[in-house]
């Protein structure tokens, strides 16, 4: 996909670049998300460890949902109390997932993030929180209505933390769906990790239309990278039962000062999912 893009008053200018790199195109990759604040890496995940990582992420989930796993793994701060999907009780997040899944925790260490993060950090020691506030997410979204399934609107992830010593940082999603229309995408405003970190910079509020947004579709296997700068949020999906499910691994790496295992999340913006 290439990404042409220019803001009001050439607050936001963006050339014409290709957001889409092999990961044997790191270089060109860095480039563009230099640009354009996000690039996907495509089939960066194998098969193998998809069908993994999918296998043990649902035996956590699953013991989340029965009881069988403590508030380190979930929280009210995503899922709301009583959800369901299909009249059965049902959790949408497992926070800290790296504790629960080899998968999980191998691929947001591996060689391909810990070699874009020192070229993004250009050289400084860089660190995965896999640890503090929700460490790495597995998010299992549906969006049936006994779900009670919330987004997180227009937002940078530098306005949750915003006197964090822990910035620069980068996020991570490793899709193991595909997205589409119907279980819901990713969208982003490219060049908008260029501004100053605040709303009205480009009016963005909930799930407004943006001038400039453009959305961002995943495969199987994809990773998506994105500057703790840019703006973004998530577009609704329109299809109920397991044809709207949308299922990803997110975490992300920094440069700066590591968290104090303590250290919580600030406000953020949700919405009813339809």
């Amino acid at each position: 996909m290439r990404i042409s893009a220019a803001g009001k008053q050439d607050r936001i200018l963006v050339m014409s670049f290709n957001s889409e790199f092999s990961v044997d195109d790191l270089d060109g990759a860095v480039s563009a998300y230099d640009q354009l604040g996000f690039v996907i890496l495509k089939n960066a995940v194998s098969s193998r460890e998809l069908d993994t990582i999918e296998d043990e992420l649902k035996e956590a989930q699953d013991k989340l949902i029965n009881g069988q796993l403590g508030d380190r793994y979930g929280t009210e701060l995503l899922d709301e109390p009583g959800a369901t999907f299909e009249g059965e009780p049902f959790r949408h997040y497992v926070i800290n997932c790296t504790e629960l899944s080899a998968t999980a925790l191998s691929l947001a260490k591996s060689r391909l993030l810990t070699t874009f993060a020192k070229k993004v950090f250009d050289g400084r020691k860089a660190w995965l929180n896999d640890y503090a506030r929700f460490g790495v997410v597995y998010q299992d979204a549906r969006t049936d209505e006994g779900s009670k399934y919330s987004r997180i609107g227009w937002h940078a992830d530098y306005n949750s933390d915003e006197d964090s010593e822990a910035w620069p940082g980068f996020a991570f999603t490793i899709h193991i769906d595909p997205t589409s229309a119907a279980n819901g995408f990713l969208r982003v405003v490219p060049g908008s990790h260029k501004l100053d970190k605040h709303k009205d910079e480009i009016g963005a509020w909930a799930f407004d239309h943006v001038e400039g947004e453009v959305p961002v579709f995943a495969d199987r296997g994809d990773i998506i990278l994105h500057d703790y700068r840019l703006w973004h949020a998530a577009a609704r999906g329109t299809a109920d039962g397991l044809s709207g499910r949308r299922r990803h691994v997110r975490g992300s790496w920094y440069a700066g000062q590591p968290y104090a295992l303590d250290h919580g999340i600030g406000a953020f913006y949700k919405n009813a999912s339809r």
